[in-house]
C-alpha cells in the first residue's frame, strides 16, 4: 500500500495552492553561493539550467538537495566510471521510469543532477540491494534523525504499524523514516488544503467516516486504485491546464468518473454568484471558457443521497496555479522512498472521445479540466488523510 500512499501524497501536493516554504533557498544565500563555488558554476548559469528543466530554486529547501548539473563531459565521465555505454545508461533509466522513450540522460527532467543519476544507476544495477544493518550504521542513522535509543526508534516506527524487524538494509530503514516524516509534514498541509476549500471539521469527519466504510485493504479495491495511480502517472507533465490536450482532458474525466464510482460518491455542481446558486451539469462545465466571476460549488453525497460535504472552488482559483507539474514531484518522492517507478505508456484514444468512448465536446475548456482535476485531488487528499488516521491509531 506504500505505493498508493505515495500516489495520493503527490496528488495532494500537486493541488496545493499554498505559498512555497519560507525556508526555500534564496539566490543570494551565502550557502548557495558557497555551493556554486564548490562545483565551479556561475549563479545565472545554474539558475538557467534549473529553469530549462522546469525547476526553480524555490523548490529546494536546503543546498543539500542540490547537485551538479548534467553536462556532456559529466555524463561521459560517469559512463566510464560505471563501465556503461551511453545507450546502456539511457536504457536503464528508461526501464525504471526516469526517462521517456527515446530520451537521452541530458534531456531528462526527473534526475537533473549527476549525483542523482549515479546513485540511481548504482541502486538499479544492484537490484535494490543495500547495506546490511549493523550496530554502527544503525547508531549513525539514529544520531542523524535524533533518536536516542533503539527503543525510541521502534516506538516511532510502531506509530506507522512498522518495526525494525522489517528491515535488513539500512537504506530501506532510512527511506521509511524519511517517508514517515514527510507524511507528518503533509498531514499539516492537508488541514490547510481542506480549510482553503471551505471544508469544515464536521464535513471532513463525515467524508472520512464514509471512506472508512470502504475496504481499502480489499485486493480488488487496491488494484482499481493502483490502476488510477498508473493512469495519472502516465499523463505527460504540464504546467497549467491550458496545456492539456483533448486526450488528456478525456483521461482526466475518466479518472474522475472512476474515482467517484470507486469511492461510492455522487456529486452535484452549482455556480454561486451574488448570493445566487444555479445548478450546472458536468457536460455544461465542459463547454465553458470561464466561470464569468462565479464560484463553483461541488456538493458531495453518498449513494444513499446523504449529504456529506460541499467544496467551494472560488473564481480566482481558476486563474492561479491550481494544477502544477506532478511529474517532477513524482520523481522526487519516488527517489526519497527508493521505489523505482514503472513506465506506463499513455493509451492512445481519438482526440474527441473519452477512453470509454463518450463524446468529448469540441469546445472543452481548461476551466472544466481544472475543476474536475481539483476534485480528484481532493478525494485523494481525503483518502490520504484517512490513511494517516488509520496508520496512527492501529
Amino acid at each position: 500500500m506504500k505505493r498508493l500512499a505515495v500516489f495520493l501524497l503527490l496528488l495532494v501536493f500537486a493541488f496545493s495552492t499554498m505559498p512555497l516554504s519560507a525556508s526555500a533557498i534564496k539566490s543570494n544565500d551565502a550557502e548557495f553561493e558557497q555551493f556554486l563555488a564548490g562545483i565551479n558554476w556561475e549563479k545565472q548559469d545554474y539558475l538557467a539550467y534549473l529553469k530549462s528543466k522546469n525547476w526553480s530554486l524555490d523548490e529546494f529547501d536546503t543546498v543539500d538537495e542540490l547537485g551538479t548539473p548534467l553536462t556532456e563531459e559529466g555524463v561521459q565521465l560517469l559512463t566510464a566510471t560505471l563501465d556503461l555505454t551511453r545507450a546502456e545508461l539511457n536504457e536503464i533509466l528508461y526501464e525504471y521510469g526516469d526517462l521517456e522513450y527515446g530520451q537521452d540522460v541530458l534531456d531528462g527532467v526527473y534526475l537533473i543532477f549527476i549525483e542523482d543519476v549515479e546513485y540511481s544507476i548504482e541502486f538499479y544495477l544492484n537490484d535494490g540491494a543495500g547495506t546490511p544493518i549493523d550496530a554502527i550504521n544503525l547508531q549513525e542513522l539514529m544520531d542523524r534523525f535524533g533518536f536516542t535509543s533503539e527503543k525510541e526508534l521502534e516506538e516511532f516506527l510502531q506509530n506507522y504499524s512498522d518495526s525494525l524487524s522489517n528491515y535488513d538494509f539500512i537504506e530501506d530503514l532510512e527511506s521509511s523514516i524519511v517517508f514517515y516524516t514527510e507524511m507528518d509534514d503533509y498531514e499539516l498541509e492537508l488541514d490547510g488544503l481542506f480549510t482553503e476549500l471551505g471544508l469544515t471539521d464536521e464535513e471532513v469527519e463525515r467524508l472520512v467516516a464514509h471512506l472508512e466504510t470502504l475496504d481499502f485493504e480489499d485486493p480488488a479495491f487496491e488494484q482499481k486504485l493502483t490502476q488510477l495511480s498508473d493512469r495519472m502517472m502516465a499523463m505527460e507533465e504540464f504546467e497549467s491546464a491550458d496545456e492539456l490536450t483533448a486526450e488528456q482532458i478525456a483521461e482526466v474525466l475518466d479518472i474522475y468518473s472512476d474515482m467517484i464510482d470507486l469511492f461510492e460518491l455522487r456529486t452535484a455542481y452549482f455556480f454561486v454568484k451574488d448570493g445566487q446558486k444555479t445548478a450546472v451539469s458536468l457536460a455544461t462545465l465542459m463547454t465553458l471558457e470561464s466561470t464569468e466571476g462565479a464560484d463553483l460549488l461541488i456538493e458531495i453525497y453518498n449513494l444513499k443521497d446523504v449529504f456529506l460535504a460541499d467544496v467551494l472552488l472560488t473564481a480566482d482559483m481558476f486563474g492561479s496555479d491550481l494544477i502544477v507539474d506532478t511529474g517532477k514531484d513524482l520523481g522526487a518522492v519516488e527517489t526519497i522512498i527508493a521505489t523505482p517507478s514503472v513506465v506506463q505508456k499513455p493509451v492512445e484514444v481519438p482526440a474527441t472521445q473519452t477512453l470509454k468512448g463518450a463524446k468529448l465536446p469540441a469546445t472543452a475548456s481548461d476551466f472544466a479540466a481544472q475543476a474536475i482535476f481539483g476534485f480528484v485531488l481532493l478525494l485523494s487528499g481525503l483518502a490520504l488523510f484517512r490513511r494517516f488516521k488509520v496508520g496512527k491509531n492501529e
